[in-house]
């Protein structure tokens, strides 16, 4: 049975394979009438749920990669962060669709590696000494 830890991981890797699906299939759902909102959306989600999907591989696999774990999160920081800046800097901000969901998901995502590069790097108190 997994730990604690490998479940939060494996929780936090399903949520982000779920985001990035979502992110794909927005313009269907919200109907974006910008194409650089669709072909982000497009581009994006397919690149978090693939990371995703190989995070969760690893996480199951016998022999996991520690520095994949790392990478992964810094990947998705990079990507959650283009994700809430890319409609001003490719100007499609004027799909209000378009813009909400990249900000709402990219600052997620972002947050969600922030989070877990933090974790990584501080141990707690009680494993300091």
């Amino acid at each position: 049975m997994f730990n604690l830890n490998r479940r939060t991981e494996a929780f936090i890797d399903i949520s982000n394979l779920a985001l990035g699906v979502f992110l794909f299939l927005s313009p269907w759902i919200f109907g974006f009438t910008s194409d650089l909102g669709w072909h982000t959306s497009w581009i994006a989600g397919t690149a978090i749920s693939v990371i995703a999907i190989f995070s969760i591989g690893d996480l199951f696999a016998s022999v996991t990669i520690p520095s994949f774990i790392e990478t992964e999160e810094w990947l998705n920081l990079a990507i959650g962060l283009w994700l809430a800046a890319c409609p001003w800097i490719l100007r499609f901000h004027g799909d209000t669709e378009a813009m909400q969901v990249h900000l709402a998901v990219g600052l997620v995502i972002a947050a969600i590696a922030v989070v877990e590069l933090w974790v990584m790097h501080h141990a707690p108190p009680h494993e300091r000494a």
